[in-house]
């Protein structure tokens, strides 16, 4: 029994997916287990569809166990996102981590996670935050001084920033197991398909707007248009437009100078949501810190939420291997399929469900579909 464990939103769930997980199946894995985003993920919004379609889109293509990462975790900035689905992975007793990179080899990977790290909190980030830049672009402009091309162009690199974050967590709680980088291939983020293969941000627009997106998924997966595909997002600006500065000061992402910005633009709001975040976005900050911010303030998600980790683990689809390794796993936490079963465990697992129930209810009112949470079965897959 060999577990690779693997990180995803599947927002939706692609050919790309699928092959990632044929790619981990190739390289040796038995088993695989995905700890998945639920209803809230971490460019700031809520999910095309629910994460039950994802969960068993996912096993019927090649995964064997899908455990959710809640919100406030599946919607926060790369650390944190990082860190709380490599927990859950650990709690399953994983052998390796797979993820999808634009670079495959590990030790640039290794190496660059090292630099991601000593470079966090440096006078050479910190200059160039103050010249205006994004983190991103700071810890970019910070890597190429210091350690040249190779490891900048993999600090650039989007995915290969968020496997970085995944090594760094796995150093921490698993350091002995292997991680499997998987080359990328087909189009990247905002681009239009490439090779039979289609981004995430491709697919949400061409379900939202009634265009392709069949051709990229899998056969058996279809996800319907959102039958209000406005409506959560129409909420979310509620929230930010109403917010005091006290509760905006309690987002885990929000500052003073953010706080301030949002309160002065509340007096005369634009038109929409997009276009407010757009309006209050201080030079350096990336366009999904502000996204997530108000998504955090929607769901009543603060920065106390992330101090002791994630407090159970929440079974959304399995199947036999699955169930061999939900068999393995060390029980340092309890895990079920059953969220009222899970709430009772900890004070803190009814805090976070509560969190994410409401993240739920967000991507509830633009699909339609208003499902039950707590009377959900899940039925193990052949």
């Amino acid at each position: 029994m060999f577990t690779a464990g693997i990180v995803a939103e599947f927002n939706p769930f692609h050919k790309g997916h699928a092959y990632l997980i044929a790619e981990a199946r190739r390289r040796g894995a038995s088993h695989i287990a995905v700890a998945m985003s639920g209803a809230a993920v971490q460019r700031g919004e809520t999910a095309i569809c629910s994460k039950h379609e994802r969960a068993a889109a996912a096993v019927a293509n090649g995964a064997d166990l899908v455990i959710e990462l809640p919100a406030p975790f599946s919607c926060s900035a790369a650390p944190w996102f990082a860190d709380s689905a490599v927990q859950i992975l650990v709690q399953l007793n994983i052998d390796a981590l797979a993820f999808g990179s634009e670079f495959e080899s590990a030790e640039l990977l290794k190496n660059t996670a090292n630099a991601m790290q000593n470079l966090s909190d440096s006078e050479a980030v910190k200059r160039a935050l103050a010249g205006g830049l994004s983190y991103p672009a700071a810890l970019k402009a910070a890597t190429l001084e210091i350690y040249g091309e190779e490891i900048a162009a993999a600090v650039s690199s989007p995915n290969s920033t968020l496997a970085c974050e995944y090594i760094t967590a796995l150093s921490k709680y698993a350091p002995n197991a292997e991680i499997i980088p998987i080359k990328r291939i087909g189009a990247g983020h905002d681009f239009p398909p490439q090779d039979g293969f289609a981004s995430g941000s491709y697919l949400r627009g061409a379900i939202q707007n009634g265009g392709n997106a069949l051709e990229y998924l899998p056969n058996g997966v279809n996800i319907a248009p959102p039958k209000h595909p406005h409506a959560a997002e129409n909420a979310i600006y509620y929230r930010l437009l109403t917010a005091t500065r006290e509760q905006l000061l309690r987002s885990p992402e929000i500052n003073e100078n953010l706080a301030d910005r949002i309160l002065r633009a509340a007096e005369q709001p634009a038109e929409n949501l997009q276009t407010f975040l757009a309006q209050v976005k201080p030079r350096n900050f990336t366009l999904a810190r502000i996204r997530r911010s108000a998504l955090h303030l929607a769901i009543g998600a603060k920065k106390a939420d992330f101090t002791d980790g994630v407090p159970c683990l929440r079974i959304l689809a399995f199947n036999k291997r699955g169930a061999e390794i939900i068999a393995r796993a060390k029980g340092d936490l309890p895990i079920s399929t059953s969220l009222r079963k899970l709430e009772k465990s900890s004070t803190q697992a009814a805090h976070i469900a509560t969190i994410e129930n409401r993240a739920v209810r967000l991507m509830q009112m633009n699909t339609g579909i208003f499902e039950n949470e707590y009377t959900r079965k899940i039925v193990p897959a052949d």
